[in-house]
C-alpha cells in the first residue's frame, strides 16, 4: 500500500493489533498532534511520545516516523524487513514489510499458478501465488471469518480494510483505489458542510494601506463576487464568504481567507468540482491584476 500521511500509522497500528501481514510505502509525513496522536500505535509510544513532543522542527521526520512504525510491528511480535525501491517510481521509496513471525512464509513452486505454505501443518489447503494467508484467531489457528479489519481512529469511521483473498474483497479495493476513487474522495473532502456545491479557499496577502486603488476597488467580498460574476457562465451564481479575521504577520503583512461556494442555478445539478475548480483558478489570477499589491498566499 502507497498510503499517504497518517494512513500509513493507521495501518500500521491496525496491521499491529490484528497481527496482519503488511506491505507500506509511506509518504508525505506528518506530525499534526490532533491527527498522529489519534492513530499511533500504543506498540511504539515512546517513539510516537517523543516525536509528537519535540520543541523544534525535525528535518528527519520522515526517517523517525518510519522507525516507529517499524518499531511498533517488531514490538508487536512482527518481523519487519526494510528495503528501499529505485527512486525512478518514487521519491518516497522506503518499503517497509512487516510479517507475523507465526505466519508462514510462502515458498517457491515449480507450479507458475500455485504455491503451498511452508508451515509445520502439511494438512493445509494450497494458495494461490500471492494470496493473503488466512486470518489468524486468538488461540493462532488459522480462520477465514474476519472479512475485513476496522481501524479504530475515529476519523476511520466507516473505513475498513479487507483482508480475505476473495472476490468481494479485490472488487472492495478496486472502487476506493485508482484515480476515479481518488477524484471523487476529493470532490467530497471540498464539499464542506454537506452542501450541495463545491466549496473552495481563497487566501490573499492583502494589498498595502499605500497601494494605488486598481479596477476592482476596494478587495472585499463583494468587489470578489463582481469578478466571479463576469468570470462564470450564466448559470454559475457564487457566494463570497470572509472567514476569521486579518491575519497579521511579524513583518506587519496582513492576509485575509475568502470561501467561495459555487451553485448550479439549474433545477437539480450540482457544479462539478472540475468545473468550479476551473472557475477559481480564474479568480485567483485576476486578483493580483485588479487588486495591486494583493496577491494568494
Amino acid at each position: 500500500v502507497h498510503a499517504c500521511g497518517i494512513l500509513s500509522d493507521v495501518l500500521v497500528a491496525t496491521a499491529a493489533e490484528h497481527q496482519m501481514p503488511l506491505a507500506l510505502v509511506p509518504c508525505c509525513h506528518s506530525r499534526k498532534r490532533r491527527l498522529l496522536e489519534d492513530c499511533a500505535s500504543p506498540f511504539a509510544k515512546r517513539e510516537y511520545d517523543d516525536i509528537l513532543n519535540a520543541k523544534k522542527s525535525l528535518p528527519n521526520l520522515a526517517d523517525l516516523l518510519d522507525e516507529a512504525r517499524m518499531t511498533a510491528l517488531e514490538n508487536a511480535g512482527c518481523d519487519v524487513m526494510e528495503v528501499f525501491i529505485p527512486e525512478i517510481f518514487t521519491g518516497k521509496n522506503r518499503l517497509i514489510m512487516g510479517r507475523p513471525s507465526n505466519t508462514p512464509l510462502i515458498a517457491k513452486s515449480d507450479d507458475a499458478s500455485v504455491t503451498s505454505l511452508a508451515t509445520e501443518s502439511p494438512e493445509r489447503s494450497p494458495f494461490r501465488k500471492g494470496q493473503m494467508p488466512p486470518l489468524l484467531d486468538d488461540d493462532k489457528t488459522s480462520t477465514t471469518t474476519t472479512a475485513a479489519i476496522n481501524p479504530k481512529a475515529r476519523f476511520m469511521k466507516g473505513f475498513y480494510v479487507p483482508c480475505e483473498d476473495t472476490k468481494e474483497s479485490r472488487d472492495i479495493v478496486s472502487n476506493i483505489a485508482g484515480r476515479a476513487a481518488a477524484n471523487k474522495r476529493k470532490e467530497l473532502m471540498h464539499n464542506r458542510n454537506h452542501v450541495d456545491a463545491p466549496q473552495m479557499d481563497l487566501s490573499l496577502w492583502l494589498p498595502p494601506e499605500d497601494a494605488e486603488m486598481g479596477d476592482g476597488g476596494f478587495l472585499s467580498e463583494e468587489s470578489l463576487t463582481r469578478i466571479l460574476e463576469m468570470k462564470s457562465p450564466e448559470y454559475v451564481t457564487c457566494e463570497v464568504t470572509k472567514m476569521g479575521d486579518v491575519y497579521i504577520n511579524p513583518a506587519g503583512r496582513k492576509a485575509q481567507l475568502f470561501r467561495v461556494q459555487y451553485n448550479n442555478q439549474v433545477d437539480g445539478e450540482t457544479l462539478s468540482f472540475d468545473e468550479a475548480k476551473s472557475i477559481h483558478a480564474q479568480l485567483r489570477d485576476a486578483v493580483p491584476i485588479n487588486f495591486p499589491g494583493a496577491e494568494c498566499r
